[in-house]
């Protein structure tokens, strides 16, 4: 579970996408994962370095081509996945928030944009076909990270 967390938080995949991923999609080496997503459509991912370093660990553990197999090698499937992570968020105390994969996923874009992460680049890293898709994570954005996000940008702020 935490390998799997990790890259969802790291690269902002789909659920799906995170299981069907095979060894020969990682390149840990130039850091980024190749994907197959919706509509059978391909992109690169960038990964961090720190997500590689649990994922080197893990895929250490298993000789299976897919980066998150059943213990007989299959498929993971997302149902029992959920349930496990549902189970997880109520033993740490998570409340006021949904447990669920996409939940990772929005965290990913939310926190790319505060970070003044482009909107251009996220539609892309997420695999969208289309900026207004994207746009939706603006709405979870309030005035402090506007404000931040200025102050970091603003031409009189960076002259001092």
């Amino acid at each position: 579970m935490h390998a799997l967390v990790a890259l969802l938080l790291d690269t902002g995949l789909r659920i799906e996408e995170a299981l069907s991923l095979q060894r020969d999609q990682l390149d840990l080496e130039n850091l980024l994962v190749k994907v197959k997503g919706k509509g059978e459509k391909h992109r690169i991912v960038p990964m961090s370095f720190e997500l590689r370093k649990v994922l080197y660990r893990w895929l250490s553990r298993h000789e299976s081509s897919r980066i998150f197999p059943t213990v007989q090698g299959r498929r993971l499937t997302q149902r029992k996945l959920l349930r496990d992570l549902k189970l997880l968020g109520k033993k740490l105390g998570v409340n006021g928030v949904r447990v669920s994969f996409h939940t990772f996923r929005h965290t990913f874009a939310v926190n790319y944009l505060r970070s003044g992460g482009n909107l251009f680049y996220l539609s892309k890293i997420l695999g969208h076909s289309s900026v207004t898709t994207t746009e939706r994570y603006l709405q979870s954005l309030g005035v402090e990270d506007l404000r931040a996000v200025h102050d970091r940008l603003s031409l009189l702020s960076n002259a001092r």
